[in-house]
């Protein structure tokens, strides 16, 4: 549990005493004063008094601000930003940060299904935004307009989850960084948080929120959509649940309103202050990686020279087909994989991606090498069959991006390829 403030058990102390002093001033004036003295001395009694309790309850002995740092160039995982918590008592010298931070797991693999436990952990502010800098990512404070009782609150919640060392398993859109730290905001609020039209601005569904807030970093945006790519993914989510993106929660907390059970109404956020920028002195532009589509690109380039060149050449035919068709159905089995085991609601029901990336081209391949036989007519229905398909996920709304129509028109040219080659 945190102490009160040394300032404010000072302030109270010296109101107390000098109230004290104040009445037993007046008690001990003879009964013969003059009315005039006695209404000085009362004066003196309530400006005195006044004055200390107001002191005592304007100044903000705890303050509280919700920090969100930007996406990362270098690491992926920041693809969202992060967002956590800043509690600070100035007179007491207690300036911490409160954080979802990641515990020991295996590998991506874990991350993938699930198994990703995040545990809250307190971090001196200074400490903590130092990680930033090394990072190069800027990171912004933005003030909470919560009443002392509320922070107070918020901090001993903080202090006690801290200590229980409870470790949720990393659940992006219930169990991340930003919606836990909303989620502990709202347990110690003396009312509801109500969002305003700002909200209405981001996609209702976990798919086009997840697309829509995605960051320039296209090599992190092509497996995210696909794993989004599932039927769970449509699924209606509130306003409350859009502050999993850590980034644009200050976008929605910009008309946001905290509603009290007196039914009082205030903004979450400070108003007459500006949020506080700390800008990083260590700076990355990202390397100057190509995006994903470039490579896509080239890619497509080169199996289209290569199966032309294949026409007439067995060995690199046999290359390709390795390659390719492999390829593509690790594809489909890892995304099975994870549709099946993994516990994320971004990952649950029917994978549209199955359609286009499933081991049958594999198997008709490995089939026809043993047999000779004229497979022509099955690679020409699934050269039309993802031409079809990706008209109509552009037509239907949209489960698709730039990166994703490239990998799959790889895997169409090298379908027609096969076609031609066993045709002619």
């Amino acid at each position: 549990m945190t102490p009160l403030c040394r300032e404010a058990q000072v302030m109270s102390r010296f109101a107390s005493c000098l109230n004290k002093f104040i009445i037993l001033f007046t008690q001990a004036f003879p009964p013969d004063i003059s009315k005039m003295r006695k209404f000085l001395c009362i004066l003196f009694y309530l400006l005195c008094s006044n004055l200390t309790w107001g002191q005592a309850d304007s100044i903000p002995f705890l303050r509280a601000s919700l920090m969100v740092g930007e996406p990362s160039f270098v690491y992926p995982q920041t693809v969202f930003g992060h967002a956590f918590l800043r509690l600070q008592c100035p007179s007491a010298g207690l300036d911490n940060c409160f954080s979802m931070e990641s515990g020991d797991y295996e590998g991506f693999f874990d991350i993938c299904i699930g198994n990703y436990p995040n545990r809250l952990v307190v971090i001196p502010t200074k400490e903590y935004l130092n990680i930033f800098n090394t990072e190069g990512r800027i990171v912004t404070e933005y003030f909470l307009n919560l009443t002392q009782k509320e922070i107070q609150s918020l901090w001993k919640f903080l202090d006690e989850k801290n200590l229980s060392g409870n470790s949720p398993y990393h659940d992006f859109f219930h169990h991340g960084c930003s919606q836990e730290m909303i989620h502990f905001l709202a347990e110690n609020l003396n009312g509801t948080i109500v969002y305003g039209e700002r909200a209405k601005g981001y996609g209702n569904t976990l798919y086009t929120l997840g697309t829509q807030t995605l960051s320039q970093n296209s090599w992190v945006r092509l497996p995210f959509v696909m794993l989004l790519s599932t039927d769970g993914t449509d699924t209606q989510i509130s306003d409350a649940e859009k502050t999993a993106v850590p980034y644009i929660i200050p976008d929605l907390f910009s008309d946001a309103h905290i509603i009290g059970e007196d039914g009082f109404e205030r903004p979450i956020l400070v108003q007459d202050i500006s949020p506080v920028v700390y800008q990083p002195s260590v700076h990355f532009t990202g390397g100057g990686h190509f995006p994903i589509y470039v490579w896509f690109v080239v890619i497509l380039v080169v199996i289209g020279v290569l199966s032309l060149i294949g026409l007439w050449s067995k060995g690199v035919d046999r290359m390709l087909d390795m390659v390719s068709f492999t390829g593509y159905s690790l594809i489909v089995l890892f995304l099975l994989f994870v549709c099946i085991v993994s516990t994320l609601p971004t990952t649950s029901g029917w994978n549209w991606n199955y359609i286009i990336y499933n081991p049958i081209p594999l198997l008709v391949w490995l089939y026809g090498r043993f047999h000779q036989l004229p497979w022509s007519r099955i690679y020409l229905c699934y050269t039309i069959w993802i031409g079809l398909f990706l008209i109509g996920i552009y037509i239907i709304g949209g489960h698709y991006v730039l990166e994703q129509y490239f990998l799959a028109l790889i895997f169409m040219v090298r379908c027609l390829f096969k076609c031609v080659k066993r045709k002619y």
